[in-house]
């Protein structure tokens, strides 16, 4: 096994933290948008985040993406990608009517406010999953939003990569079971999770 390698031991004890954080998130989720969600944590790895074909299947379709990065002992950043659409029906569900059917600046910033919302304490419960996970103290930063089209997503992605010096990559969705939405969840980190991991757990 080279130096930087996990073992099958240490990856399926990431596994369960995963599979744990987002359990979590999909919970909080459910609360907020009074839907039932389910995680589905389709891949994870060491390496960088490869291009996800469903972004560039978006074509010219906005989608909202929300960069938050943490640093600490370990760096990194998640990302939650939704694509307009998918906004729109959880806006329908969650909000009132005038809200909803208004074209206005206000209520607009209503609806973006309230996904952010959403979209902020999944990444600060994640954060907090991390740092429990390696006891290490792990800080998130202000949120980032942009609008852009979704076949831009994966060049956006690939520079986050070279930019957090990716090492460790999660990909993972948050599907509803009624209202039919399936955001993206993405994390990247840095090489200090492998290192730290290997050396706080028991292989």
């Amino acid at each position: 096994m080279s130096r930087g390698s996990l073992s099958d031991i240490h990856k399926e004890i990431i596994k369960e933290m995963l599979s744990e954080s987002l359990t979590k998130a999909a919970a909080s989720m459910a609360q907020m948008l009074r839907i039932r969600v389910d995680p589905e944590l389709i891949h994870f790895g060491e390496g960088q985040l490869m291009p996800l074909r469903e972004f560039d299947e978006l074509g010219r379709f906005k989608v909202n993406l929300m960069k938050v990065a943490f640093s600490g002992e370990i760096n990194g950043a998640f990302y939650f990608v939704i694509n307009n659409h998918e906004m729109d029906l959880i806006n329908k569900v969650c909000l009132p009517a005038d809200i909803t059917t208004s074209r206005s600046s206000h209520t607009k910033m209503m609806k973006h406010d309230f996904m952010s919302e959403i979209e902020n304490l999944i990444a600060n419960m994640s954060i907090a999953a991390l740092s429990d996970f390696l006891g290490v103290q792990v800080i998130g930063d202000v949120p980032i939003i942009r609008n852009i089209k979704g076949e831009l997503v994966n060049d956006y992605l690939e520079n986050e990569n070279e930019l957090n010096k990716t090492n460790f990559f999660v990909k993972s969705t948050l599907n509803g079971t009624v209202v039919n939405i399936a955001p993206h969840f993405l994390w990247m980190i840095d090489e200090n999770f492998i290192r730290i991991t290997k050396l706080n757990t028991v292989a």
